[in-house]
């Protein structure tokens, strides 16, 4: 194993039930097609992906101690399914932060692909180092992106996807410590987005775009809690261009 090698660690609640969808729909596949497009094109370093299920807070518990264990240096934990900003799945978001930041020794970055819980101010504490009221060394990630209102699962998936690719590719060519590097490389994937374009609904059913959904969370390696970033990415905007005559 390389010394370069990328983790992405996947915990994903099932999102429907058999009945609804019988294919069971999940993010894996399109994290699988960005594991091999980037490892095809590599040649000194790895990306490899594990995936566990999970159903609840202590299921996402023993899910964490599983995944945690992979030996890549450098680990991106995507965690995945229905939420309404309080909890995911059946796992509340305090405990959800508290069990990231426990088992954050590796794991650089988050992805909680969830509705409504990038609302949840406690989520940044997922990303805190230091030592917790249990006089426990704590080391979260060091950025964090969720959602501030309900998303539409295929949308937020294309979005995740080009998260993953970006991260799994700039920490497989070397660490990102600082803030600048860190929004910078979410920039990277955002660029493929608009902004303004529609990506979920608020509480009222109202549509809202991306720039009111994504939430992000960075602290820069050494500090001790997480800064709220949102409104330093760049705000891109996709205009047509006019059809030539």
């Amino acid at each position: 194993m390389s010394k370069k090698d990328v983790a992405l660690l996947v915990a994903e609640a099932p999102w429907y039930t058999p009945d609804v969808n019988q294919g069971g729909a999940s993010s894996t596949p399109f994290f699988e097609g960005v594991k091999k497009l980037i490892n095809h094109r590599s040649t000194d370093s790895r990306f490899n992906m594990y995936q566990c299920n999970f159903y609840d807070t202590q299921s996402l518990e023993y899910a964490l101690d599983h995944l945690t264990e992979a030996s890549e240096a450098r680990q991106i934990l995507y965690i995945g399914g229905h939420g309404d900003g309080q909890s995911v799945a059946e796992a509340m978001i305090d405990k959800v932060a508290s069990a990231v930041a426990d088992r954050g020794g590796k794991v650089k970055g988050l992805i909680l692909s969830s509705c409504m819980a990038g609302s949840h101010n406690g989520l940044a504490s997922a990303a805190e180092f230091g030592i917790n009221n249990m006089l426990k060394e704590v080391r979260g990630p060091n950025w964090i992106i969720a959602y501030k209102h309900s998303v539409d699962w295929f949308a937020s998936a294309m979005l995740e996807t080009s998260l993953v690719r970006e991260f799994a590719t700039a920490y497989m060519e070397g660490p990102l410590n600082s803030k600048c590097d860190i929004v910078a490389t979410i920039n990277l994937a955002l660029k493929l987005f608009d902004f303004n374009q529609c990506f979920g609904m608020d509480e009222n059913k109202v549509d809202v775009s991306l720039r009111e959904c994504i939430r992000v969370w960075v602290r820069p390696q050494g500090k001790e809690y997480a800064e709220d970033v949102t409104d330093e990415l760049e705000l891109f905007v996709i205009v047509p261009e006019d059809d030539e005559e």
